[in-house]
């Protein structure tokens, strides 16, 4: 099934702060804007990237949060139900309508008018945990495969708040965001299943394993 077609509900973009007892740098804490932001090959222009191994750089440029997870956060975990808001887990884009288990790995999306293509699943560290104050946040996002997804740029453009989100085209063989995780769970359990996850289309090279 292919995705729905949605709007962007609200774009964020982060300062260089710090988080944790070391005073570690961070772009996590990110506020909404109103502004027509330009999407380059390392994302939305404004918007800090401070650790570009691991959030940031060609292939986790722009990162997309379903705000429909936000209500799987509270259910989970009630009494941070105040703390889960759109934009307080690091998203740039926020949206309904499009989640992980319908959106595929590779598929290609015109935003506003630049056009992205879904790389991988983000896999949430412990700045997600301290922010929140619970330790268990990173688990959760992993194990329920609601931790959203990064898009590669295929083409610079522009995109705000409102802009149309067009489905283009999905590439053959293609699986969901949210098996990406079934598949690495599985490998780190050593549980049977499919774990080969090398031949994925569009699958960012740093989450391929034989």
């Amino acid at each position: 099934m292919k995705p729905h077609e949605a709007s962007i509900e609200a774009v964020y973009i982060g300062e260089l702060s710090t988080i944790g007892p070391g005073n570690t740098a961070t772009g996590i804490f990110k506020h909404a804007s109103d502004q027509c932001h330009e999407v380059g090959e390392f994302g939305l222009n404004g918007d800090i990237q401070v650790d570009k191994r691991v959030h940031g750089g060609p292939e986790k440029a722009l990162y997309h949060y379903p705000a429909e997870h936000y209500a799987l956060l509270q259910e989970a975990l009630p009494h941070l139900n105040d703390s889960f808001i759109p934009g307080s887990i690091g998203e740039n884009i926020s949206t309904h309508g499009l989640i992980d288990t319908e959106v595929h790995i590779g598929d290609t999306f015109r935003l506003g008018s630049a056009i992205v293509q879904v790389s991988q699943p983000r896999r949430p560290c412990w700045k997600v945990n301290h922010k929140y104050g619970n330790a268990h946040i990173a688990s959760l996002l992993m194990s329920e495969a609601i931790s959203g997804w990064y898009y590669r740029i295929l083409e610079t453009g522009q995109l705000r708040r409102g802009d149309d989100i067009k489905f283009l085209d999905r590439l053959d063989n293609s699986i969901p965001v949210a098996e990406i995780w079934q598949i690495l769970l599985q490998r780190l359990n050593k549980q049977p299943g499919p774990l080969v996850n090398a031949k994925i289309p569009g699958l960012s090279d740093e989450w391929r394993f034989e």
